[in-house]
Protein backbone atom coordinates (compact mmCIF):
# COMPACT_ATOMS: atom_id res chain seq x y z
CA UNK A 1 0.00 0.00 0.00
CA UNK A 2 1.23 3.73 -0.79
CA UNK A 3 -0.44 7.05 0.56
CA UNK A 4 -1.49 9.47 -1.98
CA UNK A 5 0.66 12.24 -0.29
CA UNK A 6 3.58 10.73 0.68
CA UNK A 7 6.60 12.18 2.92
CA UNK A 8 10.10 10.87 2.77
CA UNK A 9 12.17 12.10 6.04
CA UNK A 10 16.04 11.57 5.18
CA UNK A 11 18.62 12.74 2.67
CA UNK A 12 20.46 9.15 1.69
CA UNK A 13 20.06 7.01 -0.51
CA UNK A 14 17.64 5.29 0.83
CA UNK A 15 15.63 8.29 1.11
CA UNK A 16 15.56 8.33 -2.75
CA UNK A 17 14.92 4.96 -3.29
CA UNK A 18 11.74 5.38 -0.67
CA UNK A 19 10.63 7.92 -2.59
CA UNK A 20 10.91 7.41 -6.14
CA UNK A 21 8.99 3.84 -5.10
CA UNK A 22 6.33 5.75 -4.00
CA UNK A 23 6.10 7.55 -6.80
CA UNK A 24 5.83 4.13 -9.08
CA UNK A 25 3.55 2.74 -6.82
CA UNK A 26 1.03 5.66 -7.33
CA UNK A 27 1.28 8.32 -4.94
CA UNK A 28 0.53 11.37 -6.57
CA UNK A 29 2.52 13.58 -4.71
CA UNK A 30 5.64 12.37 -2.73
CA UNK A 31 7.88 14.97 -0.80
CA UNK A 32 11.37 14.54 0.72
CA UNK A 33 12.16 17.08 3.63
CA UNK A 34 16.15 17.16 4.85
CA UNK A 35 17.15 19.44 7.23
CA UNK A 36 20.47 20.10 5.80
CA UNK A 37 20.63 21.86 1.97
CA UNK A 38 20.97 20.01 -1.29
CA UNK A 39 24.34 19.98 -1.71
CA UNK A 40 24.75 17.94 1.29
CA UNK A 41 22.43 15.53 0.94
CA UNK A 42 24.73 12.02 1.16
CA UNK A 43 22.37 10.21 -1.64
CA UNK A 44 24.08 10.22 -4.94
CA UNK A 45 23.72 13.36 -6.90
CA UNK A 46 22.11 11.63 -10.11
CA UNK A 47 19.63 9.55 -7.69
CA UNK A 48 18.67 12.75 -6.68
CA UNK A 49 18.36 14.71 -10.12
CA UNK A 50 16.36 11.83 -11.85
CA UNK A 51 14.01 11.90 -8.44
CA UNK A 52 13.38 15.71 -9.04
CA UNK A 53 13.29 14.83 -13.06
CA UNK A 54 10.17 12.52 -11.88
CA UNK A 55 8.10 15.05 -10.36
CA UNK A 56 9.20 14.46 -6.73
CA UNK A 57 9.78 17.35 -4.71
CA UNK A 58 12.85 18.15 -2.50
CA UNK A 59 12.25 20.60 0.43
CA UNK A 60 15.61 20.98 2.16
CA UNK A 61 16.28 22.92 5.10
CA UNK A 62 13.16 21.71 7.04
CA UNK A 63 13.57 19.81 9.87
CA UNK A 64 10.25 17.48 11.07
CA UNK A 65 9.32 17.87 14.67
CA UNK A 66 6.29 15.97 15.01
CA UNK A 67 3.75 13.90 13.11
CA UNK A 68 0.17 14.65 13.34
CA UNK A 69 -2.28 11.97 13.32
CA UNK A 70 -6.00 11.42 13.76
CA UNK A 71 -7.50 9.44 16.84
CA UNK A 72 -7.39 6.30 15.20
CA UNK A 73 -3.55 6.55 14.49
CA UNK A 74 -3.25 7.40 10.82
CA UNK A 75 -1.35 9.94 9.58
CA UNK A 76 -2.33 13.50 8.70
CA UNK A 77 1.02 15.30 7.68
CA UNK A 78 4.69 16.52 9.52
CA UNK A 79 5.08 19.20 12.08
CA UNK A 80 8.29 21.25 11.06
CA UNK A 81 10.49 23.76 11.21
CA UNK A 82 12.70 25.84 9.21
CA UNK A 83 16.45 25.35 9.38
CA UNK A 84 19.71 27.56 8.19
CA UNK A 85 22.99 26.56 7.69
CA UNK A 86 25.08 27.44 10.84
CA UNK A 87 29.01 26.28 11.45
CA UNK A 88 30.83 23.15 10.50
CA UNK A 89 30.55 20.59 12.66
CA UNK A 90 32.47 16.99 13.05
CA UNK A 91 31.19 15.34 9.65
CA UNK A 92 32.66 18.52 7.83
CA UNK A 93 29.18 19.64 6.76
CA UNK A 94 27.24 23.24 8.28
CA UNK A 95 25.45 22.43 11.10
CA UNK A 96 21.66 23.26 10.71
CA UNK A 97 20.25 25.48 13.22
CA UNK A 98 16.64 26.72 13.85
CA UNK A 99 15.48 29.72 11.89
CA UNK A 100 12.84 31.25 13.17
CA UNK A 101 10.00 30.30 15.82
CA UNK A 102 6.71 29.59 14.06
CA UNK A 103 6.31 25.66 12.91
CA UNK A 104 4.62 24.75 9.98
CA UNK A 105 2.74 22.01 8.55
CA UNK A 106 2.87 19.28 5.65
CA UNK A 107 0.04 17.42 4.93
CA UNK A 108 0.78 13.56 4.03
CA UNK A 109 -1.03 10.60 4.51
CA UNK A 110 2.04 8.50 4.71
CA UNK A 111 5.38 9.12 6.19
CA UNK A 112 8.32 6.83 5.97
CA UNK A 113 11.16 7.67 7.57
CA UNK A 114 14.41 6.98 6.25
CA UNK A 115 17.07 8.31 8.24
CA UNK A 116 19.62 5.44 9.61
CA UNK A 117 19.77 2.02 9.91
CA UNK A 118 19.24 -0.31 13.34
CA UNK A 119 19.89 -3.82 13.59
CA UNK A 120 16.88 -6.08 14.51
CA UNK A 121 17.30 -7.49 18.01
CA UNK A 122 14.56 -10.21 17.48
CA UNK A 123 16.13 -12.17 14.64
CA UNK A 124 18.83 -13.26 17.31
CA UNK A 125 17.24 -15.45 19.28
CA UNK A 126 19.01 -17.19 22.16
CA UNK A 127 21.68 -14.76 21.09
CA UNK A 128 21.00 -11.58 22.98
CA UNK A 129 24.92 -11.69 24.68
CA UNK A 130 26.34 -11.56 21.47
CA UNK A 131 29.01 -8.76 22.13
CA UNK A 132 28.49 -5.41 20.64
CA UNK A 133 30.34 -2.32 18.83
CA UNK A 134 29.36 1.16 19.94
CA UNK A 135 27.37 1.61 17.41
CA UNK A 136 25.45 -1.65 18.87
CA UNK A 137 26.06 -3.54 16.09
CA UNK A 138 27.59 -6.91 16.73
CA UNK A 139 31.20 -7.10 16.97
CA UNK A 140 33.23 -9.73 14.69
CA UNK A 141 36.54 -10.22 14.13
CA UNK A 142 37.26 -8.46 10.75
CA UNK A 143 39.50 -11.22 9.08
CA UNK A 144 36.86 -14.40 10.01
CA UNK A 145 33.88 -12.99 10.97
CA UNK A 146 33.42 -15.18 14.26
CA UNK A 147 31.92 -13.06 17.17
CA UNK A 148 32.75 -14.22 20.66
CA UNK A 149 30.80 -16.76 20.97
CA UNK A 150 32.31 -19.97 19.08
CA UNK A 151 30.47 -21.13 15.88
CA UNK A 152 29.07 -17.67 15.61
CA UNK A 153 29.63 -15.93 12.89
CA UNK A 154 28.34 -12.15 11.64
CA UNK A 155 29.26 -9.88 8.81
CA UNK A 156 27.28 -7.19 6.20
CA UNK A 157 25.50 -4.65 7.81
CA UNK A 158 25.04 -6.50 11.00
CA UNK A 159 28.82 -6.16 12.17
CA UNK A 160 29.70 -3.61 10.15
CA UNK A 161 26.52 -0.92 9.78
CA UNK A 162 25.06 0.07 6.27
CA UNK A 163 27.04 -0.20 3.63
CA UNK A 164 26.91 -1.52 -0.04
CA UNK A 165 25.91 -4.60 -1.69
CA UNK A 166 29.65 -5.07 -2.70
CA UNK A 167 31.07 -4.89 1.42
CA UNK A 168 28.47 -6.99 2.60
CA UNK A 169 29.31 -9.86 -0.27
CA UNK A 170 32.83 -9.55 0.75
CA UNK A 171 32.13 -10.07 4.13
CA UNK A 172 30.43 -12.95 3.33
CA UNK A 173 32.97 -14.51 1.84
CA UNK A 174 35.38 -13.95 4.82
CA UNK A 175 32.86 -15.03 7.07
CA UNK A 176 33.05 -18.37 4.99
CA UNK A 177 36.53 -18.68 5.16
CA UNK A 178 36.28 -18.34 8.85
CA UNK A 179 33.81 -21.05 9.04
CA UNK A 180 36.17 -23.46 6.62
CA UNK A 181 38.94 -22.62 9.40
CA UNK A 182 36.79 -23.25 12.44
CA UNK A 183 35.15 -26.42 10.85
CA UNK A 184 38.59 -28.21 9.31
CA UNK A 185 40.72 -26.20 10.55
CA UNK A 186 42.65 -25.34 7.23
CA UNK A 187 43.52 -21.53 6.63
CA UNK A 188 42.30 -20.00 3.47
CA UNK A 189 38.97 -20.15 1.30
CA UNK A 190 39.24 -23.58 -0.86
CA UNK A 191 37.17 -22.19 -3.55
CA UNK A 192 39.55 -19.19 -4.62
CA UNK A 193 41.12 -19.71 -7.77
CA UNK A 194 43.52 -17.61 -9.55
CA UNK A 195 42.93 -16.54 -13.57
CA UNK A 196 44.36 -14.94 -16.01
CA UNK A 197 43.40 -12.70 -18.60
CA UNK A 198 45.20 -11.73 -21.84
CA UNK A 199 44.60 -7.97 -22.54
CA UNK A 200 46.53 -5.90 -24.42
CA UNK A 201 46.16 -2.55 -22.59
CA UNK A 202 49.26 -0.87 -22.48
CA UNK A 203 49.59 1.09 -19.47
CA UNK A 204 52.22 3.17 -20.52
CA UNK A 205 50.31 4.55 -23.74
CA UNK A 206 49.15 8.00 -23.80
CA UNK A 207 45.57 8.89 -22.83
CA UNK A 208 42.95 9.54 -25.65
CA UNK A 209 40.82 12.65 -24.84
CA UNK A 210 37.15 10.89 -25.22
CA UNK A 211 34.84 13.02 -22.88
CA UNK A 212 32.94 11.02 -20.01
CA UNK A 213 29.50 9.91 -21.86
CA UNK A 214 26.00 10.33 -19.77
CA UNK A 215 24.26 7.02 -19.91
CA UNK A 216 20.96 7.24 -22.25
CA UNK A 217 17.93 6.96 -19.63
CA UNK A 218 14.36 6.32 -20.00
CA UNK A 219 12.35 9.71 -20.33
CA UNK A 220 10.52 10.91 -16.91
CA UNK A 221 7.15 9.76 -18.05
CA UNK A 222 8.11 6.72 -19.58
CA UNK A 223 9.35 5.21 -16.29
CA UNK A 224 7.75 7.05 -12.99
CA UNK A 225 4.66 4.38 -12.86
CA UNK A 226 6.83 1.34 -13.39
CA UNK A 227 10.00 -0.36 -12.54
CA UNK A 228 11.52 -0.60 -16.23
CA UNK A 229 14.97 -0.53 -15.75
CA UNK A 230 15.92 3.18 -16.11
CA UNK A 231 19.54 3.79 -17.45
CA UNK A 232 20.23 2.04 -20.45
CA UNK A 233 23.33 0.21 -21.58
CA UNK A 234 25.99 2.41 -23.49
CA UNK A 235 26.34 0.76 -27.26
CA UNK A 236 29.81 -2.13 -28.01
CA UNK A 237 31.36 1.54 -29.46
CA UNK A 238 30.41 4.19 -26.61
CA UNK A 239 31.83 1.36 -24.03
CA UNK A 240 35.05 0.76 -25.87
CA UNK A 241 35.73 4.55 -26.13
CA UNK A 242 34.83 4.93 -22.37
CA UNK A 243 37.02 1.67 -21.83
CA UNK A 244 40.06 3.70 -23.29
CA UNK A 245 39.57 6.79 -21.24
CA UNK A 246 42.77 8.52 -18.91
CA UNK A 247 42.80 6.25 -15.65
CA UNK A 248 46.12 7.75 -14.64
CA UNK A 249 45.47 10.74 -12.49
CA UNK A 250 50.02 11.06 -12.68
CA UNK A 251 49.39 11.77 -16.44
CA UNK A 252 47.69 15.29 -16.07
CA UNK A 253 50.92 16.44 -13.65
CA UNK A 254 53.36 16.28 -16.34
CA UNK A 255 51.22 17.80 -19.17
CA UNK A 256 48.83 19.90 -17.20
CA UNK A 257 45.52 18.29 -19.44
CA UNK A 258 44.96 15.48 -17.43
CA UNK A 259 42.32 16.84 -16.01
CA UNK A 260 39.98 17.07 -19.57
CA UNK A 261 40.39 13.73 -19.37
CA UNK A 262 39.38 12.56 -15.88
Amino acid sequence: HVGNRVIVVGGGNAAIDAARTAMRLGASEVSIIYRRDQDQMPAYREEVEEALHEGITLLPLVQPVEIRTDKKGRALGVRCLSMELGEFDRSGRRRPERKGEDPFDIEADQIILAIGQRMDETALPGHSDLERTPSRFLAADPVTGQTGIPGVFAGGDVSDGPSSVVRAIASGERAAAGINLFLTGVQGAFWRRDKSYETDYDPAADPVPYPREKYNVLPPDRRKHNFDEVEKAWSVTVAGRQAKRCLRCDYGKSCGEGAEYA
